[in-house]
């Protein structure tokens, strides 16, 4: 170093060299870190890019259980309406039927046939029937014994009628026997409603 103190070109030439290497190593340590630098950034926008795919996959399955849903749901609704619609025809009909039945002079033979199942389900010594305000006006003395004799019990005609359009109710102590209409049908209904289910379903008739 002492001898190219003394030589101006050397010296020169000296620092020309040691800022070349200097910008060497400046211009290398530079690309490092640059390469530091967008190698974190790839990395950061591989992570953000699998993070907006992760959101994305879950929003996009989230949708398609929602609409999964509304589609099942929709399918059991139009499902329930073929189901329901020729049903409730029919006990339309039957409840007209009925109906006009309570004003026809076969009515007295229906209600009989209600006494005697009565008779058999309660198995009392004595039956109480009340039925509807036309059908309470038909129990009389006369029929009540002729009855009475065929059932094997004892009838008689509760004080009042029963709140019902057709059918009578038959209690023997705290035992009671519903054989009105309304509830004969509703259970009618209930039977064939889960037969129509099965069938509509794929199951056995």
């Amino acid at each position: 170093m002492a001898a190219i103190l003394g030589d101006p070109e050397a010296l020169a030439a000296e620092i020309r060299r040691r800022a070349h290497q200097k910008a060497v190593e400046t211009s290398e340590e530079a690309r490092r870190r640059a390469a530091a630098i967008l190698e974190g950034a790839t990395e950061q926008s591989e992570s953000i890019r699998r993070q907006f795919q992760q959101d994305a996959d879950r929003q996009i399955a989230a949708l398609l259980r929602r609409n999964a849903a509304r589609a099942e749901l929709e399918a059991k609704r139009r499902f329930v309406l073929l189901r329901e619609a020729p049903i409730e025809h029919v006990w339309q009909a039957a409840e007209q039927r009925l109906r006009e039945l309570v004003r026809q002079p076969t009515y007295l033979d229906v209600l009989k046939r209600c006494v005697l199942r009565a008779a058999r389900e309660l198995s009392g010594g004595e039956l109480v029937l009340a039925a509807d305000p036309l059908g309470h006006e038909l129990l009389s003395p006369k029929v009540l014994e002729q009855w009475s004799k065929e059932a094997g019990v004892t009838l008689h005609r509760a004080n009042a009628p029963a709140k019902t359009w057709g059918g009578l109710l038959a209690t023997s102590g705290r035992s009671r026997f519903d054989a009105t209409f309304p509830t004969q049908l509703a259970e009618a209904e209930l039977a064939l409603r889960e037969r129509v289910f099965k069938v509509l379903s794929g199951g056995e008739a």
